[in-house]
């Protein structure tokens, strides 16, 4: 590596972050200019444009957008160095203690919109405490939010998608947030300096290999990364908790931590 360009070795590990427009500024100019005389990493890079190609060639049927987007996620967990978790539609066996007294209101509320849209989940954990899934639009949930609704949306991203802080617990310092998509908007890719699990109000969500549907339920750890999508046609609205706030790729970096 010369002052100025990364080595073969970083350049290949780049190159698919490179593709997708995530590096920051100084990193895909060191790519750009490596490039310009590695006729080795010309000759990769060539071949990580055609995989895609080849790869619907191996198919019989074509394949869906959303497995496509899939097979994405899961190739960027395992360069990553992580071993890719399937979807996960419901909440797992711990989360629920949040619906027991004194248990944590922000995730409580998430199960509570969870149950009115899982009659499984009802049928072990009770419905009387279920949000029925007509309350699921913006102003149909506001009842049931914090009562200081005087929030406003911020931003994220070029294609429209917003998210409005709503709450803040004081004890684990999770944040409450709504997130608005328009259809077939995407959220820059980010990684998670903490836990967030959210739940999906109306419209439907490519999430690495999950694709959700209203009422359905997704976590993601700490150290993750993702970039949602969501589906063609109406607005996609979730509701989220988030610990630890994230971080931006590529120029949004310079943002530092979003919470």
């Amino acid at each position: 590596m010369t002052l100025l360009t990364p080595s073969c070795a970083e350049v290949t590990a780049l190159l698919t972050d490179y593709e997708e427009g995530a590096l920051g500024p100084f990193a895909w100019l060191g790519v750009k200019l490596h490039l310009g005389f590695c006729p080795p990493c010309q000759a990769f890079l060539d071949k990580l444009k055609r995989a895609p190609a080849l790869l619907r060639e191996a198919w019989d049927d074509t394949p869906t957008p959303q497995a496509e987007h899939a097979l994405s996620s899961a190739l960027a967990l395992l360069r990553e160095g992580r071993v890719p978790k399937g979807p996960q539609h419901h909440p797992e066996a711990e989360d629920w203690a949040a619906l027991a007294p004194g248990g944590d209101p922000l995730l409580s509320l998430l199960l509570r919109v969870h149950l009115g849209h899982c009659p499984s989940c009802q049928a072990v954990h009770g419905s009387e405490r279920a949000i029925p899934p007509e309350a699921n639009t913006l102003e149909g949930l506001r009842p049931h939010l914090p009562a200081d609704t005087r929030w406003s949306w911020s931003k994220w991203g070029l294609g429209g998608s917003e998210v409005a802080r709503l709450a803040e617990d004081s004890q684990t310092g999770a944040v409450l947030s709504l997130a608005r998509m328009p259809g077939g908007n995407r959220i820059p890719r980010h990684g998670h300096l903490g836990p967030e699990v959210s739940v999906l109000l109306c419209g439907g969500l490519q999430d690495g290999p999950a694709h959700l549907h209203p009422g359905d339920w997704i976590r993601h750890q700490q150290g993750s990364f993702h970039a949602p999508e969501a589906d063609a046609g109406p607005e996609c609205l979730a509701i989220v908790r988030l610990e630890g706030g994230l971080r931006f790729e590529g120029w949004r970096s310079l943002l530092g931590t979003v919470r």
